[in-house]
């Protein structure tokens, strides 16, 4: 049988990684110059493959590849799995779930450091609702922000509070961009296929759920304002008025029927329409919202939570394919071969192959920390080889990729999440007084969810908590295969 031809670079091999290197160029530059952009890093990706067609030489084949990575079926599934997540994220906001844990917090009359809690909690189920971390310090900074700091919340604990969250979510809920880019590049070595999302999501439990109490604690010791107390409730109340509706607590009805449906074992193309026609169906009964909210034409245009839900994911969808083709590139190559040899070479134990993997992740992550997917994109290739070599389970490698890829990015003063956060603060800060900015790097230490979890994790590796390997048809084992 004739092998397949391998790419050839001027340079050798190791050449293929130009595509990547100028793309993690000019992401961390726009990530340090507070200009993080999606449309950019697409541009930079395409850029980067330009540029590696110069020392390709046969261009023909390289841009053969590229398409080849292009229709992955990886990303491809990844691309369609986002889609259906953006039209249910949508639906969810549309139905005032924000406003529900809203209310619930003022009526529970929480304050100082309890209401930090409580937004960390509130963020947490959001983000568990619709997976969305950036969405999520989106939806609940306008909410819990001005509320906590009348209420008597330190404000840089605070902001780790919603930011921590948002990563509680985005590493548990099965609807999660993180969680799917994880599970999707990781590959079984003995059947068809890659890691199941809702084993993936029960595996990981056993790790969130000690950080998530954790983390729960320190913010209940750190997050009351010093020096003074906060305003009586109902001030607070006062104050958002307009952003409370106990009926939005209904959508949690879809949340946990898709949270339920992907942890037993459903296939996530089942579990998202079943969650959407279920908030579907409980929003217009509820009244939450009608059928003009989910599509309407306005002077011409399609608009409504459907299309809106489809548009909001469409440039991480197309930057998904664009790094997939990069990382197509040094599979062909052989490069992918060559690093993964050179890597293990000097690892004899399991140990150490997943102390490499997990901090290679890392380092990922503090490197592009302007969006935490990419990074995992990045990142899983390299994983997968490593990690098939040392015969890990996918779900164990996935684990590892999903928690080392939101970990420190989402602290970091450059990071998306951060920087995120302080533009919808200075946002509000322009209109209340009483508003206050935290500095970029405030959040180092008092994000606390991500970076007890990453210890969390690295206690795993160094124990061996949890670990599992590949079996002869695919099944988790506990002892490695001999074979």
């Amino acid at each position: 049988m004739a092998t397949e031809k391998k790419l050839e670079f001027i340079g050798g091999n190791g050449t293929s990684l130009l595509p990547f290197i100028v793309f993690i160029v000019i992401t961390i530059g726009l990530s340090f110059v507070n200009a993080a952009d999606l449309n950019m890093m697409i541009a930079s990706g395409v850029i980067g493959l330009i540029v590696g067609m110069l020392f390709c030489k046969n261009k023909t084949m390289y841009w053969d590849f590229i398409l080849d990575g292009l229709g992955d079926k990886m990303a491809m599934t990844a691309v369609l799995i986002w889609l259906i997540v953006g039209i249910y994220g949508t639906i969810l906001r549309q139905g005032q779930l924000v406003e529900g844990l809203v209310w619930l917090s003022v009526k529970l009359n929480l304050s100082g450091a309890a209401f930090c809690v409580a937004a960390f909690l509130f963020s947490a189920a959001f983000a568990l609702a619709t997976g969305a971390a950036f969405g999520t310090v989106a939806a609940m900074t306008p909410i819990l922000y001005p509320v906590g700091i009348i209420m008597g919340c330190d404000a840089a604990v605070l902001g780790g509070a919603i930011i921590s969250g948002a990563i509680f979510g985005d590493n548990i809920a099965p609807v999660s961009d993180t969680t799917i880019v994880s599970t999707t590049g990781q590959l079984y070595r003995n059947k068809p296929g890659c890691a199941e999302i809702g084993g993936a999501v029960k595996d990981r439990s056993k790790y969130v759920l000690p950080a998530f109490v954790v983390s729960a604690v320190l913010f209940f010791l750190f997050g009351g304002a010093k020096g003074g107390a906060g305003l009586d409730a109902s001030v607070a109340e006062g104050l958002v008025a307009s952003h409370q509706n106990p009926a939005g607590l209904l959508m949690l009805i879809p949340t946990a029927v898709v949270i339920i449906m992907a942890v037993t074992g459903k296939n996530l193309f089942v579990t998202l329409p079943v969650g959407i026609i279920v908030a579907v169906v409980v929003g217009l009964g509820a009244g939450l919202f009608g059928v003009s909210d989910l599509f309407h034409l306005e002077n011409g245009v399609a608009a409504g939570a459907l299309p809106t839900g489809v548009a909001g994911m469409l440039n991480v969808c197309i930057l998904l394919m664009v790094v997939v083709s990069m990382g197509n590139l040094l599979i062909k190559s052989g490069f992918m071969e060559q690093l993964v040899e050179r890597l293990s070479r000097n690892i004899k134990t399991t140990r150490g192959a997943e102390l490499l993997i997990f901090l290679f992740s890392t380092a990922f992550s503090v490197l592009i920390s302007a969006i935490n997917t990419i990074p995992n994109i990045c990142a899983s290739p390299l994983v997968n080889a490593l990690g098939q070599k040392a015969k890990l389970h996918p779900i164990r490698r996935a684990n590892f990729l999903a928690v080392a890829c939101d970990s420190f990015n989402a602290c970091m003063p450059f990071g998306g999440s951060v920087l995120l956060l302080l533009g919808c603060i200075k946002t509000l800060a322009a209109d209340a007084s009483y508003i206050t900015v935290p500095s970029p790097n405030a959040f180092l230490t008092t994000c606390f969810y991500p970076c007890v979890l990453w210890v969390v994790m690295l206690i795993a590796v160094l124990t061996g908590w949890g670990r599992i390997y590949e079996g002869k048809n695919g099944e988790p084992v506990k002892e490695l295969p001999k074979d």
